[in-house]
């Protein structure tokens, strides 16, 4: 594949990266994703759009491990088919889901991928209550045929849009609390954020939003960060997403997502429009160059001491040509050893008793 040599400004030890295509094949998504700059990448497994899948191929898997290693990309993020609805009321939507379901687990297995990102689905014709219920017996049945070994399940938040559950992190709560003792937390998207109503834009907004994530399902929970900017406005339950610093958002607003401490060393992926050629590798330009140095304070140099003199105050400065003085026994303080001298008036004034 012949790319542009890759980038090297990305901040020491963050874990960022875009969602690259797998067309073509799964090895040219890992050498894109290094070509532009990323330490981390998401892909689908498989065509999102469409139930049939195809099986991975052992060299496939075997390229896309090496790669991995070689270009020290981690974690790989996939993303599950759009047409899953785990949370269906319609039994045979549902059983086809978790069939489908069981193959994206499969394959992030398969792939050694650390997170599987997964949407909620939507509770049509019944209740958010029962859909999430719904959800959680599928997602248990599911990894009961297929178990994940070494995947974390993702649940995302969404815009809140319809029936659509995950619109609130409540939400959210209530679903990993069904998936209790399964690999399960969260993936938060900026966007869906922002259409659902929560001014993440705003310094008050944000911290917000982090104040009900802690209170719901807990910041240590959020495993990965969609860091996408919105075209639909705040509060539009509208999933539009756009390009970092040109939405709603803003520049300033993620300048404020990426340095908040309770964010900082999170994994954040980009799922930003590509109109024409390169705007992946420019939102991912923006996105870096938003995030301040970590700040280290230089460690002094201790220097290590030959001698440790003690100023006794019992005997506070012995006179030039003076012996040490001796203990109770008779015996020297400090003996075989030499006396501290002052650096004022070049006078003992203790005894040496290390060396």
């Amino acid at each position: 594949m012949n790319e542009a040599a890759p980038e090297t400004e990305i901040p020491s030890g963050w874990r960022v990266g875009v969602h690259t295509s797998i067309a073509g094949s799964l090895a040219q998504s890992a050498e894109k994703a290094r070509a532009i700059g990323c330490t981390a990448f998401q892909i689908f497994s498989t065509n999102p759009r469409m139930w049939k899948s195809r099986e991975l191929a052992p060299e496939e898997i075997s390229a896309m491990a090496r790669l991995r290693r070689e270009f020290d990309l981690r974690p790989l993020v996939i993303h599950a088919n759009y047409l899953l609805n785990l949370a269906s009321p319609d039994p045979g939507l549902r059983q086809r889901s978790v069939e489908a379901f069981r193959g994206e687990i499969g394959r992030a297995v398969a792939l050694q991928a650390e997170y599987l990102v997964l949407h909620p689905g939507s509770f049509r014709g019944g209740s958010a209550e029962e859909g999430i219920r719904t959800l959680a017996g599928s997602i248990r049945e599911a990894m009961r045929e297929t178990p994940p070994e070494g995947v974390r399940l993702l649940i995302e938040n969404t815009c809140g849009q319809g029936n659509s559950l995950g619109g609130s992190f409540a939400e959210l709560r209530d679903i990993l609390a069904l998936l209790d003792g399964l690999p399960a937390d969260c993936c938060l998207d900026t966007a869906h954020c922002f259409a659902a109503g929560m001014d993440i834009a705003s310094p008050q907004g944000l911290a917000a939003m982090l104040a009900e994530v802690e209170r719901t399902v807990g910041l240590e929970r959020v495993r990965v960060i969609h860091a996408n900017d919105s075209r639909s406005p705040l509060g539009s339950h509208r999933d539009w997403h756009e390009h970092i610093g040109r939405g709603g958002i803003g520049r300033e607003g993620f300048r404020r997502i990426v340095n908040h401490p309770a964010l900082r060393e999170k994994v954040f992926i980009l799922e930003t429009p590509i109109e024409k050629p390169g705007d992946d590798r420019r939102n991912l330009r923006v996105i870096r160059s938003l995030r301040a140095p970590q700040r280290i304070k230089p460690q002094r140099k201790k220097q290590a001491k030959r001698h440790q003199y003690v100023v006794s105050r019992r005997f506070p400065r012995l006179r030039s040509g003076q012996a040490a003085p001796r203990d109770d026994n008779g015996k020297d303080y400090g003996a075989g050893t030499a006396v501290g001298v002052s650096k004022r008036s070049k006078e003992p004034v203790g005894v040496l008793v290390g060396a």
